[in-house]
């Protein structure tokens, strides 16, 4: 492979790198999940692992190709530039890899490409709910100018992704979700949007500079991090009782929930306030396996 191609594809690694713990490993456990709880969240009867993990690489694919188009959004824009100068100043624009227009003319590629690769893997409809929230968020600025509107945003675009997964990894074409999916989806949504703001604590000096209105910036750190403290605990039972799990089935999101929200309120420093972020991701991928600790079906 010459040394361009390499320059390209570590540039499209670079755009997604940060997000593979956001979106890329949380939605695969969350798709692999649906697929494997068969007639509780899917019409597969008798799902076999060897079948699920078949169609892995589509959904792998899938949640990274809808990914680059919504992180290329973003980070084209002169605001994101800045912030990122300051966040994150490894990712392609600060770097001056690419422009702000070749990113455009990216995106220009990326679009239609999504569009067909999610007609044969399957997921269209929420890849293009994916791309009205993508805009919303970034084009008309939706993420810097209330942070409610930021953390609901977040927590739909989230959803699109946690559809796609599910569609992909049950095996498009051949099963379909059930509703008690979309049911469970939309509960998620709920959790993301009343605890996201945790990812805006490191990030405070970048979202000052650009003038975004994130939770800490608006009322403060110590109100956003008893937010998340109160909200992680409170989901962190309700999603277990949600399922009718077993006590013992309670320990793994009630440990990690505990860890983040002793870590919120006594750990304040941005490098701790990283390392609470990525165990959102984590506490995120144990509520997303949930469905699995059950062992009888449930009708809502």
């Amino acid at each position: 492979m010459s040394n361009q191609a390499l320059f390209h594809l570590r540039t499209l690694w670079l755009f997604t790198k940060s997000d593979f713990k956001t979106v890329i490993f949380p939605q695969t456990v969350f798709g692999i999940v649906v697929a494997l709880s068969g007639p509780l969240l899917t019409s597969n009867p008798a799902p076999k692992t060897c079948e699920v993990l078949r169609n892995l690489p589509k959904t792998i694919l899938w949640l990274w190709l809808n990914l680059l188009n919504e992180v290329v959004s973003n980070q084209r824009l002169p605001g994101s530039i800045v912030e990122d100068s300051v966040n994150k100043p490894w990712r392609p624009l600060p770097t001056q890899r690419m422009t702000s227009n070749t990113a455009r003319k990216l995106l220009l590629c990326a679009i239609p490409t999504i569009y067909i690769a999610s007609l044969l893997l399957g997921g269209t409809e929420a890849s293009m709910k994916l791309m009205v929230f993508s805009h919303m968020y970034n084009e008309l600025d939706g993420a810097n100018e209330n942070w409610l509107i930021r953390n609901v945003l977040n927590a739909c675009g989230l959803s699109c992704f946690s559809v796609g997964a599910a569609v992909t990894a049950t095996g498009f074409g051949d099963y379909t979700l059930q509703r008690e999916v979309y049911v469970w989806i939309s509960l998620l949504a709920v959790v993301i949007a009343t605890t996201v703001q945790i990812q805006d604590l490191p990030d405070i000096e970048g979202d000052r500079r650009r003038n975004r209105k994130t939770m800490p910036l608006v009322y403060g750190h110590v109100a956003t991090r008893w937010s998340v403290s109160i909200t992680i605990m409170f989901w962190s039972i309700f999603c277990c009782t949600y399922w009718d799990l077993d006590s013992v089935c309670y320990l793994p999101c009630m440990l990690i929930g505990i860890s983040i929200a002793v870590r919120t309120l006594v750990m304040q420093t941005q490098d701790a306030d990283e390392g609470t972020w990525k165990l959102w991701c984590l506490w995120m991928m144990i509520l997303y396996s949930l469905p699995l600790m059950r062992t009888t079906p449930r009708h809502l």
